[in-house]
């Protein structure tokens, strides 16, 4: 008798989603294999700037083909002068060069935001690797003083602001900082514009809920690590909690973005350009049509890698709820609305809870 065949077991691939471990995707190969993408486009912005609101829409499309489809793809184009992009790593790169005391006077436990410098192993996105998360970073959020259109605010928006912790000794690193806050705000405003054109909407749609928006800058240095180590790795995998993500990364690589079938295609560095991604608030606004795709970084390549995500979300006081013209009778809105204040406050209280026991495991060691 021929011995019966035995399925094997299913394959799976665990990452964070909307604040939570745990999630799961099925590897498929072969016959039960989705279409899904194997590579993540480019997209050239330069039309987004045009007098021509048919050429505009063009790139629009093109954005929403991308979002819908991979939920990410790159720009080039995009009216960041490569110049200041290299200028920026090159801020990042001697911040963290910096020694580790000096570093750790900006810790983010200093800050009731936590905002700041947080170390090598600080976080731990994936709870399968003990020692967390190879990697340091310096985070800081939007100050309408870099904003090139200067805000008018109410004192409880001006509240509303989360407090950063710049470096006392070094007004260089906060000058470069608003110096690419200032481009990059400009570029959101315009990226928002490409979004409602994408989603059938005014070209204005979301200017008002972007004109003093949270935006976090990360500056993010990975030192290399062991391509055989189980207990550590740069970043495990997770989707934005934002808008969309703007990505300068440099020339070494290792971010990877998931695909339907549950396998890691590599977002190679192109200079010139930036890795857009899609967020939790974009996939929430059109009802799961945009897709917040889960992306990871292992710096396996024995080098030093620098990255710079700029986040990017509405207005404190925004609302975030699903488009009309993405609901019907048969398909209701999936998520509630909800402001982005009151969403990150739900977040913020999983960073503090994770924070706390980050700390607990850094006085222990």
């Amino acid at each position: 008798m021929a011995p019966i065949a035995v399925s094997p077991e299913p394959e799976y691939v665990e990452f964070s989603h909307d604040g939570s471990w745990g999630h799961k995707r099925e590897v498929l190969k072969g016959d039960r294999a989705k279409p899904t993408f194997e590579q993540i486009p480019v997209i050239d912005m330069s039309g987004s700037f045009s007098s021509d609101l048919e050429t505009r829409l063009q790139v629009a499309k093109e954005i929403a083909h991308a979002c819908e489809h991979v939920g990410f793809f790159y720009v080039k184009n995009h009216g960041i002068p490569e110049e200041l992009m290299q200028e920026t790593i090159g801020v990042a790169q001697r911040f963290f060069e910096k020694c580790t005391d000096e570093k750790m006077r900006y810790h983010i436990y200093n800050s009731k935001d936590l905002r700041g410098y947080e170390p090598v192993h600080g976080a731990q996105v994936d709870p399968n690797k003990p020692l967390g998360d190879r990697k340091e970073s310096f985070l800081h959020n939007y100050e309408p003083e870099c904003d090139p259109t200067p805000p008018v605010l109410t004192a409880e928006q001006r509240a509303m602001f989360h407090q950063n912790q710049w470096p006392e000794d070094d007004p260089e690193f906060k000058a470069a900082c608003f110096k690419y806050d200032s481009r990059m705000l400009v570029l959101l405003r315009k990226m928002m514009q490409m979004f409602a054109l994408g989603l059938g909407l005014d070209e204005g749609h979301f200017d008002a809920k972007v004109t003093h928006p949270l935006t976090s800058c990360k500056m993010i240095h990975y030192p290399p690590q062991e391509p055989s180590s189980k207990d550590e790795t740069g970043i495990g995998a997770h989707t934005d909690f934002v808008c969309f993500t703007m990505l300068l990364q440099d020339q070494v690589g290792g971010l990877e973005v998931l695909n339907a079938n549950g396998h890691w295609i590599p977002a190679q560095p192109i200079p010139g350009t930036f890795v857009v991604n899609v967020g939790d608030f974009l996939m929430r606004l059109t009802n799961n049509r945009f897709l917040s795709t889960v992306h990871r970084v292992p710096n396996v390549s024995g080098k030093e890698r620098y990255s710079i995500p700029w986040f990017c979300s509405f207005n404190l006081d925004a609302l975030v709820e699903v488009l009309p013209n993405y609901t019907s009778t048969e398909q209701t809105a999936a998520y509630e609305p909800v402001t982005v204040a009151e969403y990150y406050q739900r977040r913020f209280k999983i960073q503090i809870e994770q924070a706390a026991e980050r700390k607990k495991t850094v006085k222990s060691t």
